[in-house]
């Protein structure tokens, strides 16, 4: 409310909006939404955003400020764990630690994805 208030368009708050919790599914858990409506009611100019595209978080950083004299908000829809077969959508990964195994298993996936990205 106070960003609002001072019309702070310079601040930009981003939610990692990956549907997770430590216990389960936010929507399970605790409901969030509509959670777009109750930033905008706040006063935050907000846009949605496919989190996990790089290309897009760029593109939507490049539109700031939003709106003039609001506070800009980026809602980012996310996959937890995103580029790690075994951890996406996983909400244990929360807490948990990888096995020395895993942690192999995961630096290769995403080394992989890495490598895919720079060939583009």
């Amino acid at each position: 409310m106070s960003a609002a208030h001072y019309q702070l368009d310079n601040l930009v708050v981003i939610v990692d909006r990956n549907g997770l919790q430590i216990t389960g599914r936010t929507e399970e858990v605790m409901r969030l939404e509509p959670l777009e409506e109750k930033f905008r009611a706040f006063g935050y100019a907000v846009r949605r955003v496919n989190g996990n595209n790089i290309a897009e978080l760029v593109q939507i950083f490049d539109q700031l400020p939003f709106e003039p004299g609001k506070p800009n908000l980026i809602l980012a829809r996310t996959v937890k764990g995103k580029g790690v077969s075994f951890m996406e959508d996983v909400a244990s990964w929360h807490h948990r630690v990888p096995t020395d195994a895993e942690f192999a298993l995961a630096m290769a996936e995403l080394s992989q994805a890495e490598n895919l990205w720079l060939q583009r």
